[in-house]
């Protein structure tokens, strides 16, 4: 029997972790995940102002995991008929059942120049990227832009508001919403705690604005232009690629068809 894992996020590697112990002894388990870390997800904003961290916040999967083998590759499909997996080097892996565990990927909802302009906030290098740019870009004075004020976005904008208060530096941070209020998924007393916060470090919020498109200087916005020096897209997810960029439809516990 063998039983594919695919993605070591929080759900693949707890997954891989609780069947190591409960996979008969003779079953084959493989982990299949585009980078051979496991990355803690909810920590990688704190790189942009603390890049030792980096090495705290990416755990071996090698080291985290005992009998399962791991395949370092990018999931390209899924063919759940054939049971196998594709990966982006060329090979396919065959399955007797597979647990789908891909997580999710920046969306860009088809605004014109968005992707290209922007730098999304999904792994360590891009934390990387943001700080570099912030001191390229904006050490001397410039603006950034955070697109999106979800809980990435509130703590992009509360990070480099950080970072040009220790470093000295003189850049606007400018954090733009759609909705009307910061932290919106979240209730009215954190809400309005996250925007004391932001305020208080000189963070500048405008909701109520819909990003329409960007060019390589410029964030159109239905309520005015912004001019940026960087902007950081933490605007939303959707579904990796593999699976159509889509969440896909499951039954009540979870499953594709039987196997998978």
């Amino acid at each position: 029997m063998r039983v594919l894992v695919l993605g070591a996020g929080y759900a693949g590697l707890t997954l891989a972790r609780d069947l190591e112990r409960r996979l008969p002894a003779d079953a084959d388990l493989t982990v299949v995940n585009d980078s051979p870390h496991h990355l803690v997800q909810h920590e990688v904003h704190r790189a942009i102002r603390r890049p030792a961290i980096a090495d705290a916040i990416q755990v071996p999967l090698d080291e985290a995991l005992d009998r399962a083998e791991v395949v370092v590759d990018r999931v390209t499909g899924v063919d759940r008929d054939a049971r196998t997996v594709e990966l982006a080097a060329g090979d396919a892996l065959g399955y007797d059942y597979c647990a789908v565990c891909l997580g999710a990927q920046t969306a860009y909802y088809g605004i014109p120049g968005l992707e290209a302009h922007s730098v999304p906030l999904k792994r360590v290098a891009d934390a990387e990227t943001i700080r570099t740019r912030f001191f390229d870009d904006c050490d001397e004075g410039g603006t950034v832009v955070v697109g999106g004020a979800g809980l990435s976005g509130v703590q992009v904008a509360g990070e480099l508001a950080a970072l040009r208060d220790e470093e000295g530096a003189h850049a606007d941070i400018v954090l733009v919403e759609q909705l009307d209020a910061v932290a919106p998924s979240f209730d009215a007393s954190f809400r309005r705690a996250v925007r004391d916060e932001l305020l208080d470090r000189g963070v500048e919020i405008r909701t109520e604005t819909t990003v329409e498109s960007v060019t390589d200087a410029t964030v159109e916005a239905d309520t005015g232009d912004i001019d940026y020096d960087l902007l950081v897209w933490t605007g939303g997810i959707a579904g990796d690629d593999a699976m159509g960029g889509e969440r896909p439809a499951v039954r009540a516990d979870l499953r594709l068809d039987r196997r998978t």
